[in-house]
């Protein structure tokens, strides 16, 4: 792999790790999706991202 395409695949799963983290965070700190155990609006949105950052990385 040369040094380009090893900084891309870093920059993907830097994507990744960062919509995760938001996801959690959200989770977290979400007074909805703690009481209720579901994903608000804004929590599904956030897992949404996260997917199609994986889907990205995949790719």
């Amino acid at each position: 792999m040369n040094g380009q395409v090893q900084a891309q695949r870093q920059a993907g799963e830097a994507a990744v790790q960062a919509a995760y983290a938001a996801f959690i965070r959200h989770t977290q700190l979400c007074a909805p999706c703690r009481k209720t155990g579901a994903d608000c609006a804004a929590a599904v949105a956030l897992r949404q991202a996260w997917r199609d950052a994986k889907s990205e990385v995949a790719a």
